[in-house]
């Protein structure tokens, strides 16, 4: 089984989208109680429900909790909800590499090579080389504002850091492997996510 990727071209859209752990668990709560997603994002965008404190960019931050939730099968959405923070934080991540090819693909060529090699941090050099080759097959991307540029390396690092993968270090982030729960191992891997896995070095092939 192949993980449900929707998106398959680069997007600047990411410098107002970080982890948003807390505010997708409050939602995520409500998907799996029946209420549709439609309904959901109406009820946020009226009543607040994920207690934005900016009201004027409640919209622009529901737009990727209703995206990620969208792309959680059943069984990701019940193991989002039932595991414990750390955990729940990884198969976040796992959906935003789903949902993000920006974040998929450092997540897999840079995280993902760095593990492998056992090295112990990214430094700035590998995420601007990343961003380099990035810019080489993304126009939208490489005509971006030098300010988003910036925001978009911040936002990608941020989420990393959210997310329990590193810590950051002055200019250099050290890598912290994680180590999943047996439950969020088979759920990631059930639904096709063996790719993400890997580049956590949490699979060898």
């Amino acid at each position: 089984m192949k993980a449900k990727i929707t998106q398959q071209d680069y997007s600047a859209s990411l410098t107002a989208e970080p982890l948003l752990y807390s505010e997708t668990k409050t939602l995520a709560e409500l998907l799996l109680q029946g209420e549709s997603l439609e309904s959901i994002k109406q009820r946020n965008l009226q009543e607040n429900l994920i207690m934005h404190k900016r009201t004027g960019s409640l919209k622009r931050v529901t737009t990727p909790i209703i995206r990620r939730l969208k792309a959680m099968s059943d069984d990701i959405l019940q193991a989002f909800l039932e595991s414990d923070d750390y955990n729940a934080k990884i198969i976040l991540l796992y959906i935003i590499c789903n949902t993000d090819r920006l974040v998929r693909d450092f997540i897999t060529n840079v995280y993902g090579d760095k593990v492998l090699i056992q090295s112990d941090k990214i430094v700035k050099a590998d995420i601007e080389q990343y961003f380099e080759s990035v810019y080489s097959e993304s126009d939208k991307l490489l005509n971006c504002s030098d300010l988003t540029k910036a925001k978009l390396k911040q936002t990608l690092m941020k989420i990393l850091a959210d997310a329990g993968l590193v810590i950051k270090q002055n200019d250099e982030f050290i890598i912290t492997r994680p180590i999943l729960g047996e439950q969020t191992r088979s759920v990631i891997h059930a639904d096709g996510g063996d790719y993400f896995l890997k580049a956590i070095g949490e699979i060898s092939c």
